[in-house]
């Protein structure tokens, strides 16, 4: 798929996206919202890690490295792949995705702390006194923009070659070493 198609696809995935947004109640808006940044997320990681047919098992299923989006947003940040800004917002971003996760009660976007938080995002382009969730889903299209383009632009590196060192070359280093350590009690 080339540059152009990917965008393409991209778009009308975050124009479906966005529209399905508007129609979740306010628990619904942040596991969806939150999923959806963790699947992009795992796609920009696949598009900036060398490929093995091996990569979901190693690093993204079950108890693996990158099987939380917690442990994606690190990664992401320490590739390089996203800002310092970005892991504060998509951390913010999980942690709300945590008070509505693992909260039994009624709860919405006005509770105080899920209320702070959100104004707490710099990618929400509103006033500081507009709605919460207004905060929380313009906060998520503007990071899923940003990590949509950091995919488009990831190259993954190759797979290192093989590199075993022949039996000569093992060999070769066994005299060596030998002849080092002969020398050494010659000297001692």
């Amino acid at each position: 798929m080339n540059a152009e198609e990917f965008f393409k696809k991209k778009i009308d995935e975050v124009k479906v996206f966005r529209s399905a947004l508007s129609t979740e109640t306010d628990r619904g808006c942040a596991l969806f919202a939150s999923s959806y940044l963790d699947k992009a997320l795992s796609d920009l990681l696949y598009c900036a890690l060398a490929y093995d047919k091996k990569i979901e098992n190693d690093l993204f299923e079950g108890t693996a490295p990158l099987a939380a989006f917690s442990a994606r947003i690190k990664m992401a940040f320490y590739l390089g792949k996203i800002s310092k800004v970005e892991r504060r917002d998509l951390d913010l971003i999980r942690k709300i995705r945590n008070e509505f996760a693992h909260n039994a009660d009624a709860i919405d976007f006005e509770e105080e702390k899920i209320k702070n938080q959100c104004r707490e995002l710099s990618f929400s382009y509103h006033d500081n006194d507009h709605r919460p969730r207004g905060h929380f889903t313009a906060a998520c299209m503007g990071l899923l923009v940003n990590i949509h383009n950091e995919t488009l632009l990831s190259q993954a590196p190759e797979i290192k070659a093989e590199n075993a060192p022949s039996e000569e070359k093992k060999q070769m280093i066994r005299e060596r070493i030998q002849k080092l350590a002969d020398e050494t009690d010659n000297n001692a």
